[in-house]
């Protein structure tokens, strides 16, 4: 009989496991207007919905939006130019 059991020791303190897939850590250096919209926007969530979430949840989750998006980002050479890939195109304002 195989054991499928994990072998591991069950954890009884710390934080709980979030990530099914390898991870890495990492620091960012972000402007304060992004902490700040990444604060506001977890205070949002919280609000709307009762549910805590974290900065590093809500930067994945964008990360993983244009992951999925299918956008070539290679093609662009700049912060701008990616933000104009995720975006689409934009008409002027008359």
């Amino acid at each position: 009989m195989v054991n499928t059991v994990a072998s591991t020791p069950s954890r009884s303190v710390g934080r709980p496991v979030v990530h099914t897939e390898s991870w890495a850590k990492i620091t960012v250096v972000l402007l304060e207007r992004h902490v700040a919209f990444l604060d506001r926007l977890a205070i949002d969530i919280r609000l709307k919905h009762r549910k805590s979430i974290s900065r590093a949840e809500i930067i994945r989750g964008l990360i993983e939006a244009a992951f999925q998006s299918g956008v070539d980002l290679s093609q662009a050479d700049s912060l701008e130019a990616i933000v104009e890939l995720l975006n689409g195109p934009r008409t002027k304002k008359k």
